[in-house]
């Protein structure tokens, strides 16, 4: 990585620490709640994230910090069940960028949603982690993942890949790429949880 890149690790440390120790001060656990719990698996999954960009792709430290925002939403802040508390995850990166990283929140998700992933370029030899900033690319991509899923098995989903759709897919995608990665999907009945976990199972390579 350039060397700018290398810099953050102190401040990665540093902020990664910050959050989990107030994840664990004010995320309390109630009836409610129930799965509010944290404990070091959380870091570890953090900078498992982090550490999945390649220099290849990622040559900006302000790249190197969404990933870093990405990694703390997808671990903590996909638990959250109320705004209240999403808020609450957001303002505590919000402090981090500004006295950790010294950057403005406001470059760091200066794109409608912050997102990463593997499957940007199905036609590249190595998947490698980056953000993808371009939604009408990504949705394309799924698009074309799910009509090669479509004839490749007997039994099709006719799915309507809309935005949230296609986020949803992105972090289910994510949990599989990692070792012993895992996920528990809620949801209302017809909500697409099984074909978009499906979908996302296909694009990484795996049998359901």
């Amino acid at each position: 990585f350039d060397e700018k890149v290398q810099g953050l690790i102190p401040s990665l440390m540093t902020s990664t620490l910050n959050v989990f120790n107030r994840a664990l001060e004010d995320l309390l656990p109630t009836p409610s709640k129930s799965h509010y719990l944290f404990n070091l698996r959380d870091i570890w999954k953090v900078f498992q994230g982090i550490c999945s960009i390649k220099s290849k792709k990622v040559q900006e430290p302000l790249v190197a910090i969404r990933c870093f925002c990405h990694e703390n939403l997808r671990v903590y802040g996909d638990r959250l069940i109320n705004n209240e508390d999403r808020a609450w995850l957001r303002g505590k990166l919000d402090k981090s960028l500004i006295e950790d990283f010294k950057a403005q929140p406001k470059d760091v998700f200066a794109h409608e949603r912050l997102i990463f992933g593997d499957f940007g370029d199905p036609s590249a030899s190595e998947s490698l982690y980056y953000e993808i900033s371009d939604l009408g690319k990504m949705k394309t991509i799924m698009e074309g993942f799910l009509d090669d899923y479509n004839n490749m098995n007997p039994v099709t989903m006719p799915l309507v890949m809309f935005t949230d759709a296609c986020e949803h897919v992105a972090r289910v995608c994510r949990v599989l790429r990692q070792p012993s990665g895992n996920a528990l999907l809620l949801g209302v009945g017809g909500s697409g949880r099984q074909s978009l976990s499906r979908l996302a199972s296909f694009m990484s390579d795996l049998e359901v």
